[in-house]
């Protein structure tokens, strides 16, 4: 923090800043000014929170300083410290949003008490200004995201044209025609969201925009619109750099690169190859759709005599599986699930077959629960049509199958169970955890952990976690002189930003500022 002294006398100056204990304060560097020009030059360059002010200076003095300071808007507490005991410098003062006036000689008391009460205000409108800054960024972050719902419900033909989409496209900066449409499927993206980004798919989404108009930018407009929690639909203007259809697609080529470089993160993309407009874009999206259906999802070495064979069918599982179910199996349920996904990988895949499975997969699970109960409420989730990440694909389906098997009822976590699993993150919160991972390590599905572990703990996994990780992190910055970078990274986390970030927000201060604090 600094504090700018502003007297026409050098030993003012040096008495004021001899008298008080700057540290205690928090204080690092004091600036120093004989008149009222210097003053308001070092306040517009270094903004200093507090200003020590005398009344009567060369040039310009107190008065048209304060002045200054009042009609420029500037965010600075005033004590004024004058000879003159006189009212028009008083209000002055006043209207400058000054928080006291002293007389000379001053006493060391009084300058504490005046500095400490300044130190305190401007703490308060800084407070009060985040907090309506952060109010102002949520608002326009919700704007933007009913924006995009509106858009996406009219790309996925949910919704038929009107007016009001014009002007929605225009906040883009997209024009009303000639726009390249290209459909990405973000492939590992749960992965990637809950072992890099610790859950927070908003940070995720933020990171991939950042990367997408890092490379795009400098080509022309464009806009990455979510069309769902797996389809992504990137529109560019062709009146700029994404003229062709093969100029559009060495820049998605580029960007998804980049993605894969820098995030890990892998898609597979369906550029349309005709241009649209307003009231085409549904139909673009539909043929870039068609296109990304023919995408293989991944590549083998297995002989190509096997590749020619259809692949396997999830709907001949069905017997093996409900036996699983009526015996309460779990492992033999992961192992006919896992079988099967094998199987599939042994073919260069299409995603339109996977969906095939898919839709096959969900009227088991759909048959299944009506079986175990006649209202069909047994908290189970169908597998997304558009995941395009077999991993992902065999984990949701294991989860699913068994929290068939917990909604009967037959196997209960109870108060052991669940003491396994808090045991287990206490023992192990540094390391990468995910409801994913508790799941397959403990044999329950996510949400039936979530659920008993709220019951019991009243309080959520992922809270627990970092509730641990950031008790941790503060005994680290009190007893330690390791770099915050360390800390993050024995903690868990390879992006000291994003450490700096969840610790904030759980204790209301940087690590640093935590640190100085002890």
């Amino acid at each position: 923090m600094k504090v700018l002294i502003a007297d026409d006398e050098e030993h003012v100056r040096e008495g004021i800043e001899l008298a008080i204990d700057w540290a205690r304060f928090g204080v690092e560097e004091r600036l120093f000014a004989a008149d009222g020009n210097q003053a308001i030059q070092l306040i517009r360059r270094y903004q200093p929170p507090v200003l020590f002010c005398d009344m009567s200076m060369p040039g310009m003095d107190g008065l048209e300083l304060l002045r200054h300071v009042r009609e420029e808007g500037l965010d600075i507490q005033i004590i004024v410290v004058s000879g003159y005991d006189d009212f028009i410098y008083t209000r002055a003062a006043i209207k400058a949003n000054g928080v006291d006036y002293i007389l000379k000689p001053f006493w060391k008391q009084d300058l504490e008490e005046a500095l400490g009460k300044a130190i305190a205000a401007w703490r308060q409108s800084e407070s009060s200004q985040r907090d309506y800054q952060q109010t102002q960024y949520r608002l326009k972050q919700a704007d933007a995201m009913l924006d995009e719902q509106k858009l996406a419900s009219y790309f996925n033909g949910e919704t038929g044209y009107h007016e009001g989409l014009r002007g929605l496209l225009v906040k883009t900066g997209l024009p009303l025609e000639l726009i390249r449409v290209a459909l990405i499927l973000p492939q590992n993206r749960k992965d990637l969201v809950d072992r890099r980004f610790y859950g927070d798919e908003e940070l995720f989404i933020f990171a991939v925009n950042n990367i997408l108009h890092e490379i795009l930018k400098p080509y022309g407009v464009h806009y990455l619109c979510k069309l769902d929690e797996y389809q992504w639909l990137l529109l560019s203007s062709a009146k700029e750099g994404f003229s062709t259809s093969k100029e559009c697609q060495r820049y998605l080529a580029k960007t998804t690169e980049a993605w894969d470089s820098t995030l890990g993160l892998k898609v597979l993309t369906g550029l349309a190859d005709q241009e649209a407009d307003l009231h085409s874009l549904p139909e673009a999206v539909r043929a870039a759709r068609a296109i990304l259906l023919q995408s293989k999802l991944q590549h083998t070495d297995t002989p190509s005599k096997l590749l020619q064979e259809v692949p396997p069918r999830f709907l001949d599982q069905q017997v093996l599986l409900r036996a699983a179910l009526k015996n309460k199996d779990k492992l033999y349920a992961a192992e006919i699930i896992h079988s099967f996904v094998q199987k599939l990988k042994e073919h260069e895949l299409q995603l339109k077959k996977l969906q095939v499975s898919t839709i096959e997969a969900n009227l088991m699970l759909e048959h299944a629960s009506q079986m175990i109960s006649s209202s069909g409420e047994t908290g189970v989730k169908f597998i997304p049509l558009w995941i395009s990440d077999l991993n992902e694909w065999e984990s949701l389906q294991i989860q699913q199958w068994w929290a068939l098997m917990e909604s009967e009822g037959s196997e209960s976590l109870g108060s052991r169970g669940i003491q396994a699993v808090h045991d287990y993150i206490r023992m192990h919160f540094q390391n990468e955890l995910s409801l994913s991972a508790l799941s397959e390590r403990f044999h329950f599905s996510p949400q039936y952990i979530s659920k008993k572990f709220k019951e019991i703990y009243n309080t959520t996994v992922m809270t627990y976690i970092i509730e641990l990780r950031m008790e941790k992190a503060k005994s680290l910055l009190t007893h330690t002189e390791m770099q915050v970078s360390e800390i993050a990274n024995s903690l868990g986390y390879t992006d000291e930003n994003y450490f700096g970030k969840v610790f904030r927000k759980v204790n209301g201060v940087s690590p640093l500022q935590y640190r100085k604090q002890q």
